[in-house]
């Protein structure tokens, strides 16, 4: 699933979520405001409030596709490194000295161990009590997996990883060097004759493993065979080399410029290539994932975005 279509999905939940609750009894006096679901106003003054302080940087009325692209990409960015954060306090890393590339001074710098990461992750109890052999077996892919993208996160081989490696090893997606492995692994969990190709029959195979109701719509499957030989078999000889499956799963095209165009489309009634306010908050469901997600909590006191921003 792309970028944009998981900010579509959650646009849509949070919509019915909000409709939801609107036809709800009110909840007691005793719940916290940061429990409840912003209404479908809230949402409208948000997006309001990210247009006018954020999105719209020269004032003039209108949302253009590059104002909208570097807004997605700023929330993008922090969301992600949130999760990094998050993750990394979790692992509790240890502070040791380290030689920095410019000299031989060593830098103190919390880092943390494959073991520790491991024992953590991949606790012996798990392989322990899993008794299906195609659940160990799968259990054991993932930590061989994780073993790989430790070793590729790790740019200095020394054994450990510092905060900056760590977020490679969560996000091989944002890196250049270790986002390869992003493409071993889907043709891995596609490629079943293990010839390093995958076929027509093996990508559809794998759609329906890992797609939900969509597809017993009639129309999914030829959809899905349509993309695969129009967009994905680049020189159409009926499967995707490793060329092929990493302009798939790592596209060179900028994925927040191309949500900015793909939100823009959806309600740029004149085709001028801008947006806005109203347009923006006349469709919610669409728009609702500017909002940065703990917005609804610190919008009274919003400097923290603006000095980011």
């Amino acid at each position: 699933m792309d970028f944009i279509t998981k900010r579509c999905i959650l646009g849509a939940f949070l919509i019915i979520a909000i409709n939801a609750q609107e036809g709800a009894h009110p909840s007691s006096q005793e719940d916290s405001s940061h429990n409840q679901q912003p209404s479908a106003e809230e949402i409208k003054k948000h997006l309001e409030h990210v247009v006018d302080s954020y999105v719209d940087r020269d004032k003039d009325g209108y949302v253009t596709v590059e104002e909208l692209k570097d807004w997605i990409k700023f929330i993008h960015e922090r969301g992600l490194q949130e999760s990094v954060d998050q993750q990394w306090m979790y692992y509790e890393p240890q502070v040791e000295e380290l030689l920095t590339w410019e000299g031989y001074n060593p830098e103190q710098k919390e880092v943390l161990t494959w073991d520790k990461y491991k024992n953590l992750t991949f606790p012996e109890y798990l392989f322990e009590e899993t008794k299906k052999p195609e659940d160990l077996a799968n259990l054991k892919d993932m930590l061989r997996r994780s073993e790989r993208r430790w070793k590729l996160a790790d740019v200095n081989g020394d054994g450990v990883l510092t905060k900056e490696e760590f977020r490679e090893l969560l996000h091989p997606e944002e890196s250049a060097r270790v986002g390869e492995v992003l493409v071993l692994e889907a043709i891995e969990d596609m490629d079943s004759d293990k010839n390093n190709e995958v076929s027509l029959e093996e990508y559809m195979e794998h759609l329906k493993k890992v797609s939900g109701g969509e597809k017993e719509d009639s129309s999914w499957a030829p959809a899905q065979q349509n993309h695969f030989t129009n967009y994905l078999d680049k020189n159409k000889d009926g499967a995707l080399n490793k060329d092929e499956v990493k302009d798939w799963i790592l596209p060179s095209q900028d994925r927040h410029e191309g949500e900015a165009w793909h939100l823009v489309s959806m309600v740029d009634s004149d085709r001028d290539t801008k947006i806005t306010k109203h347009d923006i908050t006349a469709n919610p469901q669409f728009f609702v994932g500017l909002i940065p997600s703990d917005y609804h909590m610190q919008h009274h006191s919003n400097q923290r975005t603006k000095d980011e921003f």
